[in-house]
């Protein structure tokens, strides 16, 4: 690389280094969870938070795609994207401090949404950003390098939080949302000088096929998609570590689940983008393999009273499951170009956001019923995903 695109290239590991850090503090994993259990909000809501994170980020990407396939330089969507996720979390931080119970759990249900808004305007015109500026065979490294640097900032935030006494820790979550907020108006100021323009020539694929006749005749984008509904597993499965050990036990424990997060990130997603790099497929295979062991564990040992197993095995699960968002990403990125990246990533997470948002509501009526049996459930799509993925065509 010259000096032009090494500089690019680490502005864009500094960017998505701040939005990863701000996704983690905000996490719909770790601590909302805890927020909404502290505030005593009903159970139901906490199967909704990764459905409504993940669903909403997704399913608005085909209608703004459609919407902003005209709009040549995509930096000026992600900088949309990144003022509303701010500001929804701006209401976050009210619920949290002036409400309680179903009330709390409503508005930071409805808050949580319009982050994920903002989020699909940045994850789409990330894509590209990223897709015309860095080339293949760094792809990976670059999700790796910032993955890992927002791991060892978020692992500090954590261990600062440790150090405070257990009774501010309604005080510290305040804190963890204001300093998201902070955080994302930083990466705002970093994106200075960044352009990302699509060539006027480069109009493949460029709106000329609806949704479903893109899926229809692409069988890698087909592929890529039912990997993702099957793994998306390992997301949906994280917040009922956390609700278990916040429901029982007394002491604040949040900090170590976000260590658990934070340090698997570290620890492994430099790892895993550079074996994406050179595999993306079979990244996501050993990826999910250790997404599998983790939720079997957890199954089996889900009544222990030991509350640092809990922690262990949702280490193990970030850290399978940073493999498989590594892997999916890099993927999504090798296998198309240009406008075709664009019609990939629109469709993909439209569809995928469709699955989660009625998985979500399936599983939170099954929570209702047979909860002791969701976990196992859960642990059985992954597995189907890990036998789908070897049917995936290598993508180098």
């Amino acid at each position: 690389m010259n000096d032009k695109q090494n500089k690019t290239f680490y502005q864009l590991i500094a960017i998505a280094t701040f939005t990863k850090l701000a996704d983690l503090l905000i996490s719909a994993k770790t601590t909302l969870p805890w927020l909404l259990t502290s505030l005593g909000a009903p159970i139901w809501i906490i199967s909704l938070l990764v459905p409504i994170r993940e669903s909403g980020s997704l399913l608005p990407q085909w209608p703004i795609k459609q919407k902003t396939q005209n709009v040549h330089n995509r930096i000026l969507l992600w900088r949309l994207g990144i003022v509303i996720q701010a500001a929804a979390i701006g209401g976050i931080l009210f619920a949290a401090i002036f409400t309680q119970n179903l009330i709390a759990g409503i508005l930071i249900l409805s808050a949580l949404l319009v982050v994920s808004l903002g989020r699909s305007l940045t994850s789409l015109s990330m894509k590209d950003i990223q897709g015309l500026n860095i080339k293949k065979g760094q792809r990976g490294k670059l999700v790796g390098i910032a993955s890992s640097i927002s791991g060892l900032l978020s692992l500090l935030t954590a261990v600062l939080m440790i150090m405070a006494p257990d009774e501010q820790s309604s005080t510290i979550i305040v804190f963890l949302i204001s300093l998201a907020i902070t955080i994302m108006l930083i990466s705002l100021l970093l994106s200075r000088n960044l352009t990302a323009k699509f060539a006027d020539d480069d109009d493949t694929l460029n709106g000329q096929d609806g949704l479903w006749k893109t899926l229809y005749h692409q069988t890698d984008l087909r592929k890529l998609i039912i990997s993702r509904c099957l793994l998306l597993h390992g997301a949906l499965i994280a917040p009922f570590f956390v609700s278990t050990a916040a429901t029982n036990n007394d002491n604040f424990q949040l900090p170590y689940f976000i260590i658990a997060s934070a340090l698997a990130s570290f620890l492994s997603s430099y790892f895993w983008g550079k074996l994406a790099d050179k595999n993306a497929v079979k990244t996501i295979f050993f990826a999910t393999l250790i997404c599998i062991l983790a939720s079997v564990s957890f199954y089996i040992f889900t009544e222990t009273d030991e509350w640092w197993l809990n922690i262990a095995l949702f280490f193990i699960l970030s850290l399978g499951y940073a493999g498989i968002r590594t892997g999916r990403k890099t993927y999504m990125l090798d296998i198309a170009q240009g406008h075709t990246r664009t019609n990939y990533v629109a469709s993909a997470n439209t569809v995928v956001g469709y699955v989660l948002l009625t998985l979500g509501g399936f599983y939170a009526l099954l929570q209702t019923w047979i909860s002791d049996y969701v976990i196992l459930i859960m642990t059985g799509a992954l597995l189907v995903g890990l036998f789908h993925s070897l049917t995936m065509r290598a993508e180098k």
